[in-house]
């Protein structure tokens, strides 16, 4: 659920609780509705944590495998008597 949907669904029920304060069926829905948005924000959050380790952890491996090959090229390089090119390394 997104934000905007919650807050209007909240507004709603919180109007017609104040209206109708001896209506028990309004106290729970309106239990209901922020019980589903904890859930749904728990089960969003922690998917787009995950997404983000994932994320972090192929920078890492592909920075890893470039420093590598840049120390590859610059050993053979060095192997051959050939003068060693510094790009940012």
């Amino acid at each position: 659920m997104n934000d905007n949907a919650f807050y209007q669904c909240k507004y709603f029920l919180e109007q017609r609780m104040q209206e109708h304060p001896e209506n028990a069926e309004l106290v729970k829905a309106y239990v209901a509705l922020i019980e589903q948005k904890t859930k749904f924000d728990i089960a969003y959050f922690s998917q787009n944590s995950e997404v983000q380790k994932n994320w972090n952890d192929n920078q890492a491996k592909m920075n890893a495998a470039w420093s590598e090959g840049q120390a590859k090229i610059a050993t053979k390089q060095i192997e051959v008597g050939g003068r060693v090119i510094n790009h940012g390394i």
